[in-house]
Formats: C-alpha cells, sequence, structure tokens
C-alpha cells in the first residue's frame, strides 16, 4: 500500500511540476519576446530545469520522506540525471509508437507513461534509496 501512494504522490508531484515548466515557460516568453527557434529551445530549459529543481524538493520531502544528508550535491546530480535520461526515453518512446502508427494521443500517452515508470523507479531505488541494500544469502 505504502508504494502505491507513493506512486500516486510522485504522479501529483509530476503535475506540480509540469504547471511550473509551462508556467515559467511562458512567462520568460512574454517577458523576453523573441522569435527565435533557440531562445525557445534555452527558455524551454530553464523552465524544465526549475521543475526538476521544485520535483527533486517535493519528492525527497514529501513522496519519499527522506531529510537532507551530506552529499546534497551529488543527490540531485543522479536525480537531474535520472530525469534527462527520462527525457530521453520520453521522447525516443514517442518516436517508436508512432513509427508504430499508434495515433498521436495514444502514442504521447504511452511515452508518458514509460518515462514515468523509469524516473519513478530509478528514483525510488537509486536517489531517495533509505539505507543499504545488502545481499541475502542462503545457508546450505
Amino acid at each position: 500500500m505504502k508504494n502505491i501512494f507513493q506512486v500516486c504522490k510522485f504522479a501529483l508531484v509530476g503535475c506540480v511540476n509540469t504547471f511550473i515548466d509551462w508556467s515559467i515557460y511562458f512567462i520568460v516568453l512574454k517577458a523576453f519576446p523573441a522569435e527565435s527557434v533557440m531562445f525557445y529551445s534555452v527558455a524551454k530549459g530553464f523552465s524544465y530545469f526549475c521543475g526538476i529543481v521544485n520535483s527533486f524538493f517535493l519528492n525527497r520531502l514529501w513522496t519519499f520522506k527522506d531529510s537532507p544528508r551530506e552529499n546534497e550535491g551529488g543527490r540531485f546530480a543522479k536525480f537531474a540525471l535520472v530525469n534527462a535520461m527520462g527525457l530521453g526515453l520520453n521522447s525516443f518512446s514517442i518516436y517508436i509508437f508512432l513509427n508504430m502508427n499508434f495515433n498521436h494521443g495514444m502514442a504521447l500517452f504511452l511515452a508518458t507513461f514509460v518515462a514515468f515508470v523509469f524516473n519513478f523507479t530509478l528514483s525510488k531505488l537509486w536517489v531517495f534509496r533509505k539505507g543499504k541494500m545488502v545481499a541475502k544469502t542462503t545457508g546450505g
């Protein structure tokens, strides 16, 4: 049951992050109007990064209920790496699904689901893992 609540919290944090990402993106475009693909890309990178920062803190404090400890910078680097890989997996997945002739809405949903599962799993098992994993051995 705890894992189900964590998945739901992780999804809710993802919704908040998307809101922050899109809001900052549109605020930047409104504040600094420019007609440049490069500017749009930089603005999107900045807004996405803001969402990642929010995601890190909300997931650490609420989803996985983990307190700050030493090497928070290293943990944030892990989290950013997981999210960057998740973004790549999302982009690759939508490419695959569209080439499999899924309609655009279904391809978008499936690609988002694949990235969500990837991000949640690595966040839980690697970024916010509690304690050390110890291999169990059986006597024989």
